[in-house]
């Protein structure tokens, strides 16, 4: 591998498939880590809302009840939409296409599938551009969908545990 690779005049050290697996494995780890806290978040704003609701429906909802129920269910969809997939094949503008990515190479005919990623395959360096491309990619996701709307679900969980005490405490007082 110290020599150049064949179609480019760049030689990786043999240590380059190691960083690439490394980062695509904290990558991974990072994602089942968000989708982990979703489901904690998710169940948690569940129980709330749904004990919330059996409060409020068992007359006049104290207001701190409310203000608990209303960030619960909140809370819940982002959660829930942090780790919803996106719906639908959208078009790529992209003439050329993750074809690493499961919602690029499920449209395609297995045959072109692996003829894409075989050409690949002779060329180290158009290696590395596909898997580099992929790991990029898929921390986009994490960075702009996951843990964006997770944090928001944090906070928006939290926010409504503070007002609900709040508002308690200014009523009970």
């Amino acid at each position: 591998m110290s020599e150049a690779p064949q179609g480019s005049d760049k030689a990786f050290s043999p240590q380059a498939i190691h960083l690439v697996r490394t980062i695509t494995q904290t990558n991974l780890t990072l994602s089942q880590m968000a989708d982990q806290k979703a489901s904690l978040l998710m169940g948690a704003a569940i129980v709330v809302f749904t004990l919330a609701m059996g409060q409020a429906s068992s007359g006049d909802p104290a207001p701190a009840m409310v203000a608990l129920g209303v960030s619960a269910f909140v809370s819940a969809c982002l959660a829930i939409v942090a780790v919803l997939p996106t719906a639908g094949a959208k078009p790529v503008a992209d003439d050329q296409p993750n074809i690493l990515f499961f919602g690029v190479f499920t449209q395609m005919e297995e045959e072109q599938f692996a003829k894409s990623v075989v050409s690949k395959l002779s060329d180290e360096e158009a290696m590395y551009h596909l898997m580099l491309r992929d790991i990029y990619q898929n921390g986009q996701v994490l960075h702009r969908k996951k843990y964006r709307l997770l944090g928001w679900s944090s906070r928006v969980f939290l926010a409504g545990l503070a007002a609900s005490l709040a508002t308690f405490v200014m009523s009970a007082f």
